[in-house]
């Protein structure tokens, strides 16, 4: 009985990882919508930019702070987040874990 319960609640956290992660990523998407709404072509692509900027230093920071400067760690790191991008835009071709990191 123990075993199923362990399943269920791993399916769960599975379930509610995922509605997070989607959750996260429109409101990331509502945000760009609204930060280029209504402008031409030259000022979308220059916000479009600077906010692809500012989100790869974020991702960097964040990476930064997880490692404490270790090389290995962080390498770790980008591989859990590009298995969990995987999981979250699920593809026939590309092979993930179940693995809930």
């Amino acid at each position: 009985m123990s075993d199923k319960n362990e399943r269920v609640t791993v399916k769960q956290v599975n379930l509610d990882e995922k509605l997070a992660l989607k959750d996260f990523q429109s409101t990331i998407a509502l945000a760009l919508l609204k930060f280029t709404r209504n402008l031409e072509d030259e000022h979308v692509e220059r916000r479009l930019a600077s906010a692809l900027l500012f989100l790869t230093h974020l991702s960097s920071e964040i990476t930064k702070g997880f490692a404490n400067g270790d090389e290995q760690i962080a390498s770790g790191l980008l591989t859990d987040a590009i298995i969990e991008c995987r999981r979250a835009y699920p593809d026939q071709n590309t092979k993930h874990s179940s693995i809930v990191h």
